[in-house]
Formats: C-alpha cells, structure tokens, sequence
C-alpha cells in the first residue's frame, strides 16, 4: 500500500512510478531547473518524462476545462504511478520529427496553439454586439477561422505573363510557358494548341496579345483532336480530314493551371514548382495575419490572436506576467456567456512563467 509523502518544497517528487518499463521508481526532481534524464534505451526515460510526468500534468490540466475543450488534444492514458507532488503545467516537445506543411508553426506542432485558443475564445474582449465564437474560429486552418480572401495562407498568389512567360524570345515549341508542367502533359498542351490553329514556332513576343492572352488567362477548357508526332502542316491536314486522332485532349491556361496546383496538389516539390512561377503579396483582407475580421477582432492584454503570436517570449511574459500574478484580474471583462468568478474558480497560477499558457487557457 502506498505511503502518502509530505511534499518537498521546490521539488516535483515521484512515488511508484510504474509506467511502461519502470520499476517502482521513486525521485525527486527540482523545479526552475534543467534537468536531464539519461540512460541506455529502454531504460525508461520517455516512460518516465512522457508517459508519466507529462501524462499526470496533462491529466489534471485537462481535468479543469470543459469536455468540448477537451477534443482539441491528443489525451494520453493515466500513468501507473502511486503519486506525484509539485507537479506544474507543463508542455511536451517530443523527440519525433513532424512533417510540417505551410500551415505548420511552433504552436501547432506543439499544440500550444490549441491553448491559445481557448484563451482568446474564453477570456478574450469581444466587440460590442459580437456572439462568443469557439477555438476553432481562431484557427487560420478551419473553414471558421481561415480568412475567406487568402484561405488562412496570409498571402495572395497570382501569375502575370512576365512570371509564366520568363523568355519572350522563344516559341512555344521551345517551351516559352516555362509555368507549363514538363514532360508530357506540357507537350498535350501544345499539342492541343497546333490542333486549335496556333503558331507554335513564332516567337512568344511576336503573337498578337490577344493570342498570349488567351493561351495565358482563360478559364476555358476546351477538348480538341490530339495527333501525336504530327507536324503542325500534318496536324492541319487531319482536321480537315477528319482522321481519327491519337486521343482527345483537354486545354488549360497557364495561369488556371498554376493555381489549380498550387491549391491542390500534396507534392512539396510540385507545389515549390509552380510557386517559382507565380506573384505573392500580403492579403489585402487580413494584412497577412490569416485569420477573419471576426477572429482578430477578439483582444487580450490589447492584442489580437496573430499579434500576440508574434511576440517574443520575453516580451509575452511582460505582457501576461500581471494576469499570471493575479495583480490584474484573471479574465477581462468581456460580453461571454461565461461569468469572470466562474471562470477564475477554474484558473490557477503557474509554477513559471513559461507555464503561463496552461494556467490561462483553461
């Protein structure tokens, strides 16, 4: 039976710690200290940081925020320990390697962004008139959050004729619509266009601009007789006599095709590709801090959700040091449906100020 131990002030201590492959491990550990666990594999150092420390910490956490909230983290199981005293928030950095998209930040791979969320959806200062809106909502990667101009990307992206036409002096033969995709559905494309009657072997700067234009810009897609290998005198003869083609292909505008890619394609490098062939700038709508008018316009501490996920740390723990201290009152006074002494009945003051997170999000 397990022995209750009187907490050791400055310590986090662990009694009968059994998780995984531990064996009954008792330790104390210092708090506002380094400290390194090291050892041979298998000998038990993530069962005893992740499995246990981080799991207890994530439990009690967790225990203290509303079921929906719940649903925004990966829970772990309870760990198989007697007990643990003087154990802070705290926030796991595992040792695997993501594989981080665009969209990835420090928040999202570590999940901080997740309480930060809540935070600015709990205790955030709304607008006058302005319904609470839920965590998802200060997310640039949901459907609720992402601003509806640049899809939560911060940027816009678009492609002009000098970006997909790099070399005027060649021909299309000669691949002048370097944005055009290699190999051979670039050659379809071409081919497509000898079909419909265009000069392939003339300078891309001597076609008319309303040829360039339309090769270039339009959302058409028309089918038209391919007929591999032919010459464009060939090709011409066919039409005419309308022999039965090799198959019959799809048109694409350069510019139609870029964005079609760059929006929807998985391949890092295909999308890398395409990107070298199109314009960015900041979103008009968001200013580039991908969120909707809506969402930013909910403060903490005077800042929107982007504003004070630009902060460095040093100067986030300047500005939120007064609620973690409590010389400022917990929650700001907000137009929630959630009342400030409910909601401080659920907060708690963190050990640290890198805790600051898990003790405001809840």
């Amino acid at each position: 039976m397990a022995h209750h131990h009187t907490p050791k002030p400055g310590f986090v201590t662990v009694r009968g710690a059994r998780e995984h492959n531990l064996k009954n491990v008792d330790l104390e550990i210092p708090r506002d200290a380094l400290v390194v666990f090291t050892g041979v594999s298998g000998s038990g150092k993530s069962s005893l940081a992740f499995g246990t420390l981080y799991a207890e910490a994530q439990r009690r956490y967790l225990e203290s925020v509303s079921p929906y909230a719940r649903r925004l983290f990966h829970q772990l199981s309870v760990p198989d320990v007697d007990e643990i005293d003087g154990l802070p928030p705290a926030v796991a950095l595992q040792q695997q390697r993501g594989a981080p998209t665009t969209r990835s930040s420090v928040g999202s791979v570590t999940t901080l962004g997740n309480l930060l969320r809540m935070l600015y959806s709990r205790a955030g200062e709304y607008p006058r008139h302005q319904p609470i809106i839920h965590a998802e909502a200060f997310s640039p990667n949901t459907p609720e959050g992402a601003c509806p101009t640049c899809h939560g990307m911060g940027m816009t992206y678009d492609a002009t004729e000098a970006s997909m036409v790099p070399d005027p002096s060649l021909t299309i033969r000669e691949r002048a619509i370097a944005a055009w995709p290699q190999a051979w559905y670039g050659q379809n494309l071409r081919d497509i266009l000898v079909t419909l009657g265009y000069d392939v072997d003339k300078p891309w700067k001597d076609l008319p601009q309303k040829t360039r234009d339309w090769i270039l810009f339009t959302e058409d897609q028309p089918t038209a007789p391919v007929y591999a290998g032919f010459t464009p005198e060939e090709t011409k003869r066919a039409v005419k006599q309308k022999m039965e083609p090799s198959y019959m292909g799809t048109f694409s505008g350069a510019r139609r095709y870029l964005l079609h890619t760059f929006s929807n394609t998985q391949s890092a490098m295909m999308k890398k590709r395409v990107q070298q062939y199109m314009v960015s700038a900041p979103c008009p709508t968001c200013k580039g801090k991908r969120l909707r008018k809506e969402s930013l316009s909910v403060k903490f501490a005077g800042r929107d959700i982007a504003e004070i996920a630009h902060l460095s740390l040093e100067k986030l723990a300047e500005t939120l040091a007064p609620f973690a201290s409590n010389k400022k009152r917990p929650i700001p006074r907000t137009r929630s449906a959630i009342s400030w002494r409910s909601a401080s009945r659920q907060t708690f003051a963190p050990a640290c100020k890198c805790c600051w997170i898990s003790a405001w999000a809840t």
